[in-house]
């Protein structure tokens, strides 16, 4: 053909193109589209041929799929990457961009297939393709030992090409109803997965070089982590860590280090774990993740040894927190899900980020632990002391420090002991200690916490040194609850006396208590406390304020 033709017949199938996008196969004709290129319906047939050559010139030159292209890639290089990944990948590339994958004139023509015999021998040919390349991806999955033996490869293909044709028709029409991409990862991943066989050993024809970390959350019930490691195994995954972090509502969160095939996508690997499970959030790995957690705490551990003052660094690499900052117990933010704030000594906090996956209950209270096991070495090599009180009070034997995570039950239990009265004199209102407060008992917010022991370890007192409005570095707002049976021996004066000394030692410069106005074992208190209290009273409630003098 002549290059002047070759021009004129690439303009013919531009405008074609054109043409039928526009009014569909049925509404177009040669005419319209010789009058579209600017030449004559002859010269259209002379070039291209008729409408139905003239289509399939089009379908061939302008339609295309990069899902169909990804599933043909990977069926002609099998050892690339695992078929399940390409399946996963395809089906969210289907349900995130259905015209991808499927064009609108290729809609068009299967739409008109069962009554048009030009367009259903054009598409025949089309589709064959697809699904000979999806044939080629299921086989290898059945061959890799990863598809159960009663499940058929045509039912399979069959599946997944009308899945994705249902889709691009449903995609201009159904909005607001979608699911997410999450959620539709997780159900292909499901769909994955139920076609596996019960017991399953994958072929290693995929090494697995790439480091991940998956943390999610798994049902509390045997079978649970099972089924996360079933799931993941899928992709050719190796795990080289599984730790379970924690239970709480059912769930069960299990934190896995992986190693899978180069090009296994992070995305496929959140599906597969989300099929499972909720919650989950994934991250590149690295070399230190095949480190068990017993390990790294005697590694840490053996730092602090040497140095003590190393405590936040070691906190921060047990709990694997991206950022590390010691500020004041009054400055810096407070608890949320991906900052962890634990008190380290009476006017300092150590204040702990990660981005990648929020902070487990769990994780606090190792981090805590550490800070407590920093803090006993500092007092057995003779450079501090964790106790801000060890001594007698009235003929019993009290201790005083800082609260920590592992104080919740016994915090607890210490509501549980106190009257109504008491916790409506503390509370205003009968409550039940609530878990956020458990949780942020190490410091969690800005100030500090206070637990009182008795010669049991028993906690009978805790007091609470907080700024009065949050990022307010000036007043403190203090408050505390003293169970029943020691009330009237000294406790309650011990320890507001020790809250004084924290608000002056992290820098206030005035104090507030709220108090019921007929709360008068509280109010004697503060008035026998040596502060310049003043105060006024309303709807019941007797609001003292007093300067801190240094």
């Amino acid at each position: 053909m002549k290059a002047k033709d070759e021009r004129l017949r690439q303009r013919i199938l531009d405008a074609a193109a054109d043409t039928f996008a526009l009014h569909g196969y049925s509404g177009t004709k040669v005419s319209m589209v010789a009058r579209a290129a600017g030449t004559s319906a002859a010269t259209v047939r002379r070039l291209t041929g008729g409408r139905s050559d003239l289509f399939q010139a089009v379908m061939a030159q302008r339609v295309s799929s990069s899902v169909a292209e990804r599933i043909a890639a990977a069926a002609e290089d099998p050892a690339a990457v695992p078929p399940l990944a390409v399946i996963l990948a395809a089906a969210q590339e289907v349900f995130v961009e259905p015209a991808a994958s499927w064009d609108i004139l290729e809609l068009e023509a299967l739409t008109r297939a069962h009554v048009n015999g030009e367009l259903r021998d054009i598409e025949a040919s089309r589709i064959h393709r697809r699904w000979h390349n999806t044939m080629v991806l299921i086989q290898q999955v059945r061959t890799n030992g990863g598809l159960d033996v009663d499940v058929s490869d045509k039912a399979t293909a069959h599946l997944l090409l009308a899945m994705s044709v249902g889709l691009s028709m449903l995609d201009p029409v159904l909005t607001d109803e979608r699911p997410t991409v999450g959620q539709w990862n997780a159900l292909m991943a499901r769909v994955g997965t139920s076609m596996s066989p019960p017991e399953f050993l994958l072929d290693p024809d995929h090494e697995a070089r790439a480091r991940w970390r998956v943390r999610v959350d798994v049902p509390d019930r045997p079978g649970g982590v099972a089924r996360l490691i079933r799931a993941v195994s899928a992709l050719h995954v190796y795990a080289v860590g599984v730790y379970v972090i924690g239970t709480h509502g059912g769930y069960r969160t299990v934190d896995l280090a992986i190693t899978a095939p180069e090009h296994v996508a992070g995305d496929a690997i959140c599906a597969m774990a989300r099929s499972v499970g909720r919650e989950v959030y994934v991250r590149p790995g690295s070399a230190d993740d095949a480190i068990d957690l017993p390990t790294r705490v005697l590694d840490v551990a053996t730092n602090l040894v040497g140095d003590p003052s190393w405590a936040p660094l070691a906190a921060a690499m047990l709990v694997e927190a991206d950022e590390v900052t010691v500020v004041s117990a009054t400055q810096g933010s407070d608890d949320s899900p991906d900052t962890m704030r634990l008190q380290w000594t009476a006017d300092q906090h150590v204040v702990l980020r990660r981005a990648w996956a929020p902070f487990a209950r769990a994780e606090r209270s190792r981090a805590s632990a550490l800070l407590r096991l920093s803090a006993a070495l500092a007092e057995s090599l003779d450079v501090g002391s964790m106790w801000i009180f060890d001594g007698d009070v009235r003929g019993q034997h009290l201790r005083i420090r800082l609260a920590q995570p592992g104080d919740a039950e016994a915090v607890a239990r210490l509501h549980d002991r106190c009257s109504d009265q008491s916790k409506h004199q503390r509370y205003f209102a009968v409550v039940r200690w609530p878990d956020l407060q458990l949780r942020r008992l190490a410091g969690g917010h800005r100030g500090a916490s206070l637990v009182v022991l008795d010669a049991d370890d028993t906690i009978v007192g805790l007091g609470n040194v907080f700024p009065n409005e949050p990022g307010d570095p000036h007043t403190a707002e203090i408050a505390m609850i003293v169970e029943d049976a020691q009330q009237g021996r000294g406790v309650g004066a011990l320890l507001l006396s020790h809250m004084i000394d924290m608000a002056r030692l992290m820098g206030f410069d005035e104090l507030i208590a709220s108090v019921l106005a007929d709360n008068r074992g509280m109010l004697h208190l503060l008035e026998k406390s040596g502060l310049d209290w003043t105060s006024h009273v309303a709807d019941g409630v007797r609001t003292m304020t007093a300067p801190l003098p240094r």
